[in-house]
Order: structure tokens, then C-alpha cells, then sequence
């Protein structure tokens, strides 16, 4: 408690200097350089280094600092790991675009992968259903399509005359 006492008072005493040295600078400023040009940048600038220096000593006194990096830190922990969890399903979502846009798989289509074949009914965003001959679901991450061995057979297409 006599610790955190005096953190205080110290921090108290750094913002009466503080404010003392703005008055004082502001004081030589409008009685020096009042008449040039500029004397009021010169005094936000000095103001603006009086706050910053105010802000470091009391941020490192109460250890803001170490809290805020805590936070960051946690933060961005969090993130990876929420990166790693959706990393899966966004290379999913990728392989389901080039699918979509790659005319050469089609609804209709045979599809072998892994011994296990299928006729394509339906096509989506993350996967690929096929229907075996017994009347059984297939249902392929379209990431598959690109670690595994597939073999399409396109649908015979009816001749036009």
C-alpha cells in the first residue's frame, strides 16, 4: 500500500512539474517570440512534447504499458489460433471457387476418388455431392479434390443435328 502510495504522489508531482514547465515555456515564448511568426506552433509543439513525456512516465509508473502489451499479446493469440481453426474451411471455400468457375466438372459427371465413385448431383461453396449406384451420399470436401487422386468421367452429352 506505501508503494502504491507513492507511485501516486510521484505521478502527482510529475504533473504539477509538467504543468509548471508548460507556464513557463508558454510564459518565454509570448514574451520572446510572441511577435514572430509561428510562436503558437512552437508552443503546440512544446505542449505536445510536455503530454508525450507526461504520458510515458505515467504509463510506465502504473505499468499501462506491460497491461496494453498483455491485451495486444492475448489478442493476437487469438487471432492465430482462430486462423488456424478457419484455415481448413477457407482453403475449402478456395478450392469450391476454382471448382465453380472450372467447366470441366459439371452436375451429371462421374467421380472416382479413393475406390469410391459417384454420379456429381450437386455442386457447392464447399463441397461436392455424388451418388453411389446403391443410392448412397457421397459427400467430398473440395480441398480433397485437390490432395487426392480423382478421376472425372464427363457425362455423355446428347449430339445436336
Amino acid at each position: 500500500m506505501n508503494e502504491l502510495f507513492e507511485n501516486y504522489l510521484y505521478i502527482l508531482t510529475s504533473i504539477i512539474i509538467s504543468t509548471i514547465l508548460f507556464f513557463i515555456v508558454r510564459f518565454i515564448i509570448n514574451k520572446k517570440v510572441d511577435h514572430e511568426s509561428g510562436a503558437q506552433k512552437l508552443l503546440g509543439i512544446a505542449s505536445l512534447l510536455i503530454v508525450i513525456a507526461e504520458f510515458i512516465y505515467v504509463g510506465r509508473s502504473l505499468g499501462l504499458f506491460e497491461f496494453a502489451l498483455e491485451i495486444i499479446t492475448s489478442v493476437g493469440v487469438g487471432m492465430v489460433i482462430f486462423g488456424i481453426a478457419l484455415q481448413h474451411q477457407l482453403k475449402n471455400i478456395a478450392a469450391g471457387i476454382g471448382i465453380f468457375f472450372n467447366s470441366d466438372i459439371n452436375v451429371g459427371d462421374l467421380i472416382k476418388i479413393k475406390e469410391i465413385s459417384g454420379v456429381i448431383i450437386e455442386l457447392h461453396l464447399t463441397k461436392i455431392i455424388a451418388l453411389t449406384e446403391d443410392g448412397g451420399r457421397i459427400i467430398i470436401p473440395n480441398q480433397k479434390l485437390a490432395e487426392d487422386f480423382v478421376i472425372i468421367f464427363h457425362k455423355q452429352k446428347p449430339l445436336k443435328f
